[in-house]
């Protein structure tokens, strides 16, 4: 019991901290599972995913219902990412612990050192030319459930083949990949963020689901006691998540995360390299 309450409590964070973020939790779940317990790298990715998979399941249908999800390029990012969410997971069970946890932390430290370098300099919005002059630049207009109006244009080709690379990222380290989609979109195609956290949530949602199930094929998932009781705190943290991502200011929420990549992925890096 006492076990399983950790777990839970674990899930309830990584649920509540995911949603605001558009990550899933995977970021969160998958340093914590391999630094707190003793897993296989297949393992800890399908496990991670199918987790990640009902956070993003679960924190879109709140986002739904507030009108934040751009449904035209939530739909075109999950669909370019399927591929390598197939492919990956049995890529996965053919790398040492040692090389899994070493690759992670270097990725955790990248993505850490790329949010503070936007966070120093400012997102460096590039100058997109006009619909007519690039066919491949999309104009986007959302109304929120609030009333708020977001009218932005990204280039719709580039995204979605960023999003390729993306679905095989998150189904071989089982993160989802929303953490580095997510400061993506904002930075480098002009996405107002939280159309970017609930779109990548939408998109999330589309290959997550899918991975997990080849995860789940191929037996990567721990059933019990980590995805039923991590399971349950996360269904009641994304619900939690959704409703402080309107309310908590977003520059918070990403000063905790770059903290807390950091300590993560020196830890993973220390490990997977020197055992």
């Amino acid at each position: 019991m006492a076990e399983g309450l950790s777990l839970a409590l674990l899930g309830l964070g990584a649920g509540a901290f995911g949603v605001m973020v558009g990550t899933g939790g995977g970021v969160i779940l998958v340093p914590m599972l391999l630094l707190l317990f003793d897993m296989e790298p297949e393992v800890v990715a399908g496990t991670s995913l199918s987790l990640v998979a009902v956070t993003s399941l679960s924190g879109l249908a709140a986002y739904r219902r507030r009108g934040l999800v751009d449904l035209r390029s939530g739909v075109i990012f999950g669909a370019a990412a399927i591929p390598g969410s197939v492919a990956a997971p049995f890529a996965v069970a053919s790398v040492t612990g040692g090389a899994f946890r070493a690759l992670f932390g270097a990725l955790l430290l990248g993505l850490a050192v790329y949010m503070l370098w936007i966070a120093a300099t400012g997102p460096r919005q590039k100058q997109i030319p006009s619909k007519g002059a690039d066919v491949a630049v999309r104009s986007r207009y959302l109304r929120a459930g609030s009333g708020e109006v977001f009218d932005y244009r990204y280039n719709e080709a580039l995204a979605a083949a960023f999003n390729v690379v993306l679905g095989f990222i998150s189904a071989f380290f089982g993160t989802g990949g929303g953490f580095i989609r997510t400061p993506v979109l904002v930075s480098a195609f002009g996405f107002p963020v939280r159309v970017a956290v609930a779109t990548s949530m939408f998109a999330l949602a589309l290959y997550a689901s899918t991975g997990a199930a080849v995860h789940v094929i191929l037996g990567h998932v721990e059933w019990y006691p980590t995805f039923v009781w991590v399971g349950l705190g996360i269904l009641v943290g994304a619900q939690a998540g959704a409703r402080l991502a309107v309310r908590v200011q977003i520059s918070w929420i990403l000063r905790a995360l770059v903290l807390l990549l950091l300590v993560m992925g020196v830890r993973l890096l220390i490990e997977g390299l020197w055992g």
